[in-house]
């Protein structure tokens, strides 16, 4: 097994990591279930460190695919790396915040509202950004998925 293959399996989980846990914290934060908060704060850090493999083995897998089909569009890639990257720091925030709040906040019985909301908004915006760019991975080897390149005019 290559690196190729280590990024193609692990690339999903962060993805729809993110989104499940995007709306399993919403539900937990409207109907103010705390205990699932800081549950699912120690999923987001997990779903954290899952990006880490799945970035690093982005550029093997780019190179490997050069070699493989020189005539690959590095544009596609350029712009697949650029929202890997984006993705990842935005993932690492959500992470690190979340432990470090259950870390400062350990001794409080309810975390602040104004952490909750602001941690929803990064998930979202987590959401969105590791959304496009597995949308713009896709379009590297799947050309049917961009309006682009399409197969039938």
């Amino acid at each position: 097994m290559t690196l190729t293959h280590f990024h193609l399996m692990l690339n999903h989980l962060p993805i729809f990591g993110m989104i499940v846990l995007f709306f399993l914290m919403a539900h937990a934060v409207i109907f103010k279930k705390e205990n699932l908060v800081r549950i699912y704060l120690w999923y987001f850090a997990a779903a954290a460190l899952v990006t880490i493999p799945v970035f690093l083995t982005g550029d093997p897998s780019s190179e490997y695919l050069k070699s493989v089909f020189p005539g690959v569009n590095n544009e596609l890639i350029e712009n697949h790396e650029t929202f890997g990257y984006i993705s990842l720091i935005i993932n690492l925030v959500l992470g690190v915040s979340g432990l470090t709040a259950l870390r400062f906040f350990k001794n409080k019985e309810v975390l602040p509202s104004w952490f909750k909301y602001t941690f929803l908004i990064v998930a979202l915006i987590s959401v969105f950004a590791i959304s496009w760019t597995g949308k713009t991975g896709g379009e590297i080897r799947h050309s049917e998925t961009s309006s682009e390149h399409a197969i039938i005019k």
